[in-house]
């Protein structure tokens, strides 16, 4: 039912199997979600859902030269359903029919669910290389439940109601299939923010469930920050914010821009502006933007303006591939960290072809009215994917 009442109770969760028994998720609010995950239909991807594309995918990416020649081959692993003793767990960001004007929740039974598979692939199917795949279906958020002009009651009560059914299915995942298995955290968008609340309300005040943590990848999340003078963060209280590429159990985000574009004042019907969400624990405080300097992704790229490694995307619409589904572009595209005052950073991103680069511009399609606001959001992914998996690549070596 659309906008149910979620009744918040203490609840004291912990693993009900023997092999998780080191997982203890401590006593918190916890909004009751009526959806249940020991059901398939409930997921887009699980590694006992059979049927389902990514079973059989090839996640192989072919590199394409300047002349559109297949410059080279990087072969990656299909362990959606393989127990290599990483999980990875994937929230998948707004992805609904219609013009979504009414701050509410939409029932999964009416989102577009072809439509949601094929962006979840898109955007992180290649993370199936560490291991099982989950990635829960839920209700989810109209986009204008995150404008300025939404009460904030509202909006507190209906992204809660998202972030039952993530809490649910996490928990779930947690209880049943977990086995003491590390785990990569990954979103975008609104997933994001649904994970932030995640890493919050489960992870943070949980030391045994944090050194399970390989790191959380919240692609498209901005307003992560912390004190300026302090260094206290702002969503967690005890998770890294990473300091260096290899940390284990560090929070990955990152937002692009265009180059050209200034970079948009801080959106303030986003969620951690909400103080109704701090009550119900879901973020641990309010951004007070006179204190808080917000912080972005800079350690994979810096301030200097570099080449994008591997740019990736979906060959559907190229056809340059081959056989291949993904394909990439080495230094199409240049990238920086960028910093203009403490409340605004992204990655600035240009198009920057060598001369005669016949390699077309992925990017153009995202220009859009809202740019100046969103940036190139939808494709926060195909730019950073690369650098993100070496990255975790790094980590996995270091979180034994």
């Amino acid at each position: 039912m659309k906008n149910q009442i979620i009744i918040l109770l203490v609840v004291l969760f912990s693993s009900c199997s023997k092999e998780n028994d080191e997982v203890d998720v401590e006593d918190t609010l916890i909004p009751i979600s009526n959806i249940d995950y020991s059901q398939m239909s409930n997921w887009a991807y699980h590694p006992n859902k059979t049927g389902t594309i990514i079973n059989n995918y090839d996640f192989d990416i072919a590199v394409i030269n300047q002349n559109l020649d297949i410059h080279s081959v990087i072969d990656i692993p299909n362990n959606s359903q393989t127990n290599t003793g990483i999980d990875v767990f994937f929230v998948h960001p707004t992805i609904l029919s219609g013009l979504n004007t009414i701050p509410e929740t939409v029932d999964i039974s009416d989102q577009p669910s072809t439509q949601i598979s094929a962006t979840i692939l898109a955007q992180a199917g290649l993370l199936s290389k560490y291991g099982r795949f989950f990635a829960p279906r839920y209700r989810q958020c109209t986009g204008i439940v995150y404008d300025v002009d939404t009460p904030k009651d509202i909006q507190a009560q209906l992204m809660t109601i998202s972030y039952s059914d993530i809490k649910a299915a996490f928990l779930d995942y947690l209880t049943n299939y977990n086995n003491g298995n590390k785990i990569i955290i990954a979103g975008h968008s609104q997933g994001s923010y649904i994970l932030g609340m995640l890493l919050n309300d489960v992870f943070d005040d949980n030391p045994s469930l944090k050194s399970k943590l390989i790191t959380a990848a919240l692609g498209g999340m901005g307003y992560v920050y912390k004190n300026n003078t302090s260094q206290q963060n702002g969503w967690w209280n005890t998770l890294n914010l990473g300091a260096t590429m290899n940390e284990c159990g560090s929070i990955h985000n990152w937002m692009c821009h265009k180059e050209e574009d200034p970079l948009p004042e801080p959106n303030l019907g986003f969620p951690a502006f909400n103080p109704n969400l701090v009550a119900n624990g879901l973020i641990s405080r309010t951004i007070n933007l006179n204190e808080d300097i917000f912080i972005h992704d800079d350690l994979y790229y810096t301030n200097v303006m570099q080449p994008v490694k591997k740019y990736i995307v979906s060959d559907a619409n190229y056809n340059l591939g081959g056989i291949k589904n993904y394909i990439a572009f080495d230094s199409l595209f240049s990238i920086r960290f960028r910093r203009d005052g403490q409340n605004k950073v992204a990655f600035s991103v240009s198009y920057t072809p060598a001369a005669g680069d016949l390699r077309p511009n992925d990017l153009i399609a995202t220009s859009n009215p809202n740019q100046p606001n969103w940036g190139y959001h939808p494709k926060d992914y195909n730019i950073y994917l690369w650098a993100l998996m070496e990255q975790i690549d790094l980590k996995i070596s270091n979180c034994q």
